[in-house]
C-alpha cells in the first residue's frame, strides 16, 4: 500500500493506474491510506516542495488529487485529512502557492457539497477557515475566490445552523470583518434582525459560546504552532530576540516587506485561549504569554492592525462569565497592562483606553448589549483580583502617568476592585459615564447583579506565588528551559543573530506606542472624558477602525431580546 501511495504522489502519468490497483487491493476501507495521508499533511506537506517555491509541486498537486478521489468515494476518515490541509493555509498570506491550496480546497468543497453537508465535525472548521480567509482576499485578482468563499459560508450557516453555531463568539468576530462582502451582507443582516431562522433568540446566544480551541489552533500551521510554543516554554526572558526575529521573518513578513497583520490576531487568540501553561512554566523565567503578546502588538504597523490585535486580546472580556469562561483567557491582557507600568506607559494607556471604549462602543447604541459587555468586563477584572492574578487595579487607577479622565472612567467601571486607591468614583462621574450611582451593578439596566469580589490579602512574600515580572527574581529555570538555537523547531543551529541584549527592551520598546490612540499627557482629549460626546467613544478610540468591524450595528434594544 505504501508503494502504491508513493507511486500516486510521485508519478503523475501513471497515477490513475496506481489508483485503480489500490482500489482492487484495499481491505480496510482506506483506513491505512487516510492515516498515512493525515501524517503527510500535518508533518510533511510544506516539505513536499522546494524551499521558497512559488508554485505547487507535483507531489502536493497529486496529494490533493488523491484526497478528491477519496472524498468522491465517501471514505471514512478523509475528513481528518481535509482538516489537516485547511491548517496548511496560512492566514494573511496571499502568495500564489498559498492561494492555490485555498482555492483547491474551496473548489473541492463546492464540487462535493452534499458530502460536506454530511460531515458535522468538518462544517465548523470549513466555515471558520473560509470566513477568516475572505478577510484577507481583498486583492481584485482574488475577487471571484472571495465571492465563492462568501457563498459557501453563507450556505453552510443557513443550511446547517446548529453545526455553525458551535463556532461560537469568534465566528461573529470574523463575520464583522467581512460584513461588507457580497453574500455576507445578507447573512449579517439576517443574524442581526432575524436570528430565529438560525435557531437563536438573539445574537448574544452565540456570543456567549466559547470558540473550541481546535478551531483557534487551526489558523496556525503545525510548524508555526510548534515554534511559537517553543518561545513561550523554553526561551528565557531576555534571550528571545533572535527567536522572535526568526519567527517574524518566516511567518509574519510579506514578500513586499510588510506584515501579515491579520495573522497577528490569530496568534493572539491562540496564545490567550489555547495555550494555558502549567504553573511550573508560569513561575519560571521563560517568556510569558503577556510578553509575547506585547511583542505581537509591537509588530503591528497600522492602526487597523493594532485594533485587530487589541480586539482579539480583549474579546473574551466582553462576554466573560465566571464559572463558564477561564481566567487564563483574560490573564495575559491584565498582566500586560499592569507590568507595562512604568516602563511602557503607552501600552498601558492604550490598552485601558481600548477596553473601556469597547465597553461603551462595541455594541453601538444597543443599551442592553452595552450593559452586558460592561458587566462582562467587570466580571473579568474581578475574577483576576479574586484569583490573585493581580492584587488590585489600583496600580492603574493611582498611576500619575494616566490622565485624570481615564482614571475616573476606570474607577467607575471597576468599582470595588481598586483596593488601596483613596479616590472613589464620584456620583457625577458615574452618572456622566452612564452608571447607576445608587446600585452596585455595572448599570441600571443590567439583568443580574455582579458578584462582588472577595477580599484580597496583601501580597505574599513568596515570589513563587505569582508569575515573575520581567527581570525579577524567581526560581531557576528547569532543564527544559534551554534556549539553544539548534533546538528551535524548524530552524537549524547555524545562522541567527546574537542576542541583542537589553532584556525586555527587545520585547516592547520602540514602536509599540505607535498604536496608542490617546496621548498620555493630554487625557482631556480622550473620548472617554465626561462630556466628550456623551461618554460614547468614536470609531478612532476603538483602534482607528472605520470599517464595519469597528462595532456591531445592533438593532434597537427593544428588538435585541431579553437580557
Amino acid at each position: 500500500m505504501n508503494a502504491l501511495l508513493f507511486g500516486i504522489l510521485c508519478d503523475r502519468q501513471r497515477a490513475q493506474t496506481f489508483w485503480r490497483y489500490m482500489t482492487l487491493v484495499v481491505r480496510d476501507g482506506y483506513a491505512y491510506v487516510c492515516k498515512q495521508l493525515q501524517r503527510l499533511v500535518l508533518e510533511k506537506f510544506p516539505r513536499l516542495n522546494d524551499r521558497g517555491a512559488i508554485q505547487a509541486s507535483i507531489q502536493q498537486a497529486q496529494l490533493l488529487w488523491l484526497v478528491r478521489e477519496l472524498v468522491n468515494l465517501n471514505v471514512q476518515g478523509v475528513d481528518k485529512v481535509c482538516a489537516g490541509l485547511l491548517r496548511q493555509i496560512v492566514g494573511g498570506n496571499t502568495s500564489t502557492l498559498n492561494c492555490w491550496v485555498a482555492r483547491s480546497m474551496l473548489q473541492m468543497f463546492i464540487d462535493f457539497r452534499p458530502w460536506l453537508l454530511s460531515q458535522s465535525s468538518l462544517i465548523p472548521l470549513v466555515f471558520y477557515t473560509f470566513c477568516r480567509l475572505a478577510g484577507d482576499h481583498t486583492d481584485p485578482k482574488l475577487d471571484k475566490m472571495r465571492r465563492q468563499e462568501a457563498t459557501l459560508c453563507a450556505e453552510l450557516f443557513r443550511e446547517r445552523p446548529a453545526d455553525v453555531r458551535t463556532v461560537g463568539r469568534d465566528g461573529i468576530r470574523l463575520l464583522q470583518d467581512v460584513s461588507n462582502v457580497h453574500d455576507f451582507v445578507g447573512l449579517w443582516q439576517d443574524l442581526l434582525n432575524n436570528p430565529g431562522q438560525f435557531g437563536m433568540t438573539d445574537l448574544w446566544e452565540m456570543l456567549t459560546v466559547k470558540t473550541p480551541p481546535e478551531l483557534l489552533r487551526s489558523r496556525l500551521t503545525p510548524d508555526m504552532e510548534a515554534q511559537l510554543l517553543y518561545i513561550m516554554s523554553h526561551v528565557k526572558m531576555g534571550n528571545q530576540g533572535r527567536y522572535q526575529k526568526w519567527f517574524y521573518n518566516k511567518w509574519l513578513m510579506t514578500p513586499e516587506g510588510g506584515v501579515c497583520e491579520s495573522l497577528l490576531a490569530d496568534l493572539v487568540r491562540f496564545t490567550c485561549c489555547v495555550y494555558h501553561p502549567p504553573n511550573e512554566v508560569i513561575r519560571s523565567e521563560v517568556v510569558q504569554r503577556w510578553a509575547a503578546i506585547g511583542w505581537l502588538l509591537k509588530c503591528a504597523k497600522t492602526p487597523m492592525g493594532a485594533a485587530g490585535i487589541k480586539l482579539a486580546l480583549f474579546y473574551d472580556w466582553l462576554f466573560f462569565t465566571p464559572g463558564h469562561d477561564s481566567v487564563m483567557n483574560v490573564e495575559p491582557a491584565v498582566l500586560l497592562i499592569v507590568r507595562s507600568i512604568p516602563k511602557w506607559m503607552d501600552i498601558t494607556v492604550d490598552l485601558v483606553e481600548f477596553v473601556l471604549a469597547a465597553a461603551d462602543g462595541w455594541c453601538g447604541d444597543n443599551t442592553i448589549y452595552r450593559d452586558r459587555c460592561r458587566r462582562g468586563i467587570y466580571q473579568a477584572a474581578a475574577e483576576c483580583v479574586n484569583l490573585r492574578v493581580i492584587n488590585s487595579w489600583s496600580a492603574v487607577s493611582m498611576c500619575p502617568q494616566v490622565g485624570p479622565p481615564l482614571r475616573a472612567r476606570l474607577r467607575a467601571q471597576f468599582r470595588g476592585l481598586c483596593k488601596g486607591d483613596p479616590d472613589s468614583p464620584t456620583k457625577e462621574d458615574l452618572e456622566a459615564f452612564g452608571f447607576d450611582a445608587t446600585s452596585p451593578r455595572v448599570s441600571s439596566t443590567a439583568s443580574t447583579p455582579l458578584a462582588s469580589p472577595r477580599p484580597v490579602d496583601p501580597p505574599s512574600e513568596d515570589a513563587s506565588s505569582s508569575p515573575q515580572p520581567a527581570g525579577g527574581s524567581g526560581p531557576p529555570v528547569s532543564p527544559r528551559g534551554t534556549d539553544s538555537p539548534a533546538s528551535f523547531p524548524g530552524f537549524g543551529g547555524a545562522g541567527g543573530d546574537e542576542d541583542d541584549g537589553g532584556g525586555d527592551a527587545i520585547l516592547l520598546s520602540g514602536a509599540a506606542g505607535a498604536a496608542a490612540n490617546i496621548p498620555m499627557s493630554d487625557a482631556s482629549s480622550s473620548p472617554l472624558a465626561p462630556g466628550a460626546g456623551g461618554g460614547l467613544p468614536s470609531a478612532a478610540s476603538l483602534g482607528g477602525r472605520k470599517s464595519p468591524s469597528t462595532s456591531l450595528v445592533f438593532p434597537p434594544a427593544a428588538a435585541a431580546g431579553p437580557p
